[in-house]
């Protein structure tokens, strides 16, 4: 029985240790691609946000409403966005219609999240695939020793080389990703802060343009009572 596994071993483990390797190859493409997304559509992102939050808040200051509905229409920065959602709500309560702005900057800084998890799932599953390739090495070379008899560095030379390429792959996807996953969650962090902030901002200076308007974006004092 054993001699038919580890013949089993013999014969399956070379393909499975390339498999390994083509997988870390995989994970470590698809990592890079993550950051290199991530670094672009953030750093465009937040240019967009202020530029446009700039824009959008000296119209207001200045009382150009026309200019602003159709600023706010056109925008893509995700703080008008949720201006717009609380817009959008024209005449309903004041609690949904701030409700309506609340959860349209929850919806744009969980978007500001987007392949993160990628990095994550790919920075805590490197390591084990790299392991699991380093495991099947070390059976090849127990094969190798049982095969020809010899337990000299020549026999087991090519396993446990390959058994420690695929730990060192392992790691070196997870490594990266792991970094990249911190460095880009404290910038969605940090942009998330700045949605809020400029959304609640914006909300407020549009509010009080008009007094419908206030009323339900904050609520007025005759609905308090």
């Amino acid at each position: 029985m054993n001699k038919q596994l580890m013949s089993v071993v013999g014969h399956v483990a070379p393909f499975v240790v390339w498999f390994v390797f083509g997988v870390l190859v995989l994970f470590s493409l698809i990592s890079v691609a993550v950051m290199i997304e991530r670094a672009i559509n953030l750093r465009r992102m937040r240019r967009i946000e202020d530029s446009e939050y700039e824009a959008l808040r000296n119209m207001l200051r200045l009382g150009q409403i026309e200019a602003a509905a159709s600023c706010i229409a056109a925008s893509q920065a995700p703080s008008v966005a949720a201006v717009q959602a609380g817009i959008d709500l024209k005449g309903a309560h004041p609690d949904l219609v701030h409700g309506a702005v609340t959860q349209e900057i929850e919806v744009q800084s969980a978007g500001l999240h987007r392949n993160l998890p990628v990095l994550a799932t790919l920075a805590s599953t490197a390591p084990y695939v790299g392991l699991f390739g380093t495991v099947v090495g070390i059976l090849l070379a127990f094969y190798e020793i049982a095969r020809t008899k010899q337990t000299g560095a020549e026999a087991v030379a090519g396993p446990i080389s390959e058994a420690l390429i695929a730990t060192a792959l392992g790691l070196g996807v997870a490594i990266p990703a792991v970094m990249a996953y911190n460095y880009f969650s404290g910038r969605v962090n940090d942009l998330s802060l700045r949605v809020e902030t400029h959304a609640l901002e914006l909300a407020a200076r549009w509010a009080s343009q008009s007094p419908t308007t206030e009323a339900q974006l904050h609520g007025s004092d005759s609905h308090a009572r």
